[in-house]
């Protein structure tokens, strides 16, 4: 039996205790120091304990913040039950994902273990334990080669082999798309608390979709069909028409996303990067939405987690843009509110 009622409690307990919005501009007048001993003091007190021995500076900060995320995570698998843990185990396998796309791109980048290990966020001691594994890597294939046994093994290995190129593209494409496969394959049926959470993950599908749309057609690259996940409010066959961004444009007139796409590529120049924002942005809108109006469902888990997310992103590029030398008007460009 799902205890929505008792999580739900939990996030929305943790949620009072994130950034307001005008903290961000406090934090932009602060040095390092001052900024870790200003996250001390709200929820990160542990992790800045548990690594002030051996981090300092940005490092430190940076390490708190995943952590703190990771366990997170962790603790509201560990609150859940019945139908709501098995949504959760699910969902959170996106944690892993990015868990592994940072590992390779640290090793692809010749980054050492410990630099590594400061973009990883490991969900649990079993997580750990393979990840420390794969930081020793010399290699993008050997780091293939030790996931063999795992759930991904099989699809990176098949993308690298058939990738014509260096670039870990393929490789961060085929986590992607598995992750997606999977999460549309499991979705619950029966009640509204999963109808709510299926029309999430359609959400979810339709952006990463629209992103990845987005992503090849800027750069002119035709086909790639096999990208498009199904599972979304847009049909796969409607995406593998279009041709160019303005086609994208023309083709979600009536549906929810052309205000949010269509004034990112009006005139001469497009604004890929502020158009790939908004969408973030009306994800985490419209969860925030439906967290209130459902309460006793998983939204209000995914819509802290979302929040949670954007508040570690926001202190990331604060710590690293102060880390190096970048004016406080670029760094708030980066800080999403």
């Amino acid at each position: 039996m799902s205890n929505y009622s008792y999580v739900a409690t939990r996030a929305r307990s943790r949620r009072s205790r994130l950034l307001p919005p005008e903290a961000y501009t406090q934090l932009l007048n602060l040095d390092l120091p001052e900024i870790a001993r200003y996250i001390q003091d709200l929820e990160y007190r542990r992790e800045i304990d548990r690594y002030g021995s051996k981090f300092t500076g940005a490092d430190l900060i940076e390490m708190a913040l995943v952590d703190n995320l990771a366990e997170d995570v962790g603790d509201f698998l560990g609150f859940s039950t019945g139908k709501l843990r098995e949504i959760l185990v699910t969902y959170a396998e996106r944690y892993r994902v990015e868990n592994l796309k940072n590992i390779m791109r640290g090793v692809n980048q010749g980054m050492s273990p410990d630099d590594i290990e400061r973009l990883v966020c490991p969900i649990n001691e079993s997580d750990e334990g393979l990840y420390k594994r794969l930081y020793e890597s010399k290699t993008v294939d050997d780091l293939i080669v030790l996931l063999e046994g795992t759930p991904y093994y099989q699809n990176l290995k098949s993308a690298s082999e058939n990738r014509q190129q260096d670039s870990l593209q393929p490789l961060e494409d085929a986590l992607d798309l598995d992750y997606y496969k999977h999460l549309v394959e499991n979705l619950p049926s029966g009640g509204a608390d999963a109808e709510i959470y299926n029309n999430f993950i359609q959400l979810k599908v339709d952006v990463a979709n629209i992103k990845t749309l987005l992503r090849l057609r800027h750069r002119n690259i035709q086909g790639h069909n096999e990208l498009f996940i199904s599972g979304g409010s847009i049909k796969t066959e409607l995406l593998e028409s279009i041709n160019t961004i303005n086609d994208l444009v023309t083709a979600l007139e009536g549906t929810k996303y052309h205000e949010l796409i269509s004034p990112h590529f009006e005139g001469e120049k497009a604004d890929l990067n502020s158009c790939v924002q908004d969408l973030d942005h009306y994800i985490v809108d419209r969860t925030k939405r439906f967290s209130y109006l459902y309460p006793l469902s998983v939204l209000p888990v995914l819509d802290y987690l979302l929040r949670k997310e954007r508040e570690v992103y926001n202190l990331r590029a604060i710590v690293r843009g102060k880390q190096t030398g970048l004016s406080s008007e670029i760094i708030e460009e980066l800080v999403m509110v």
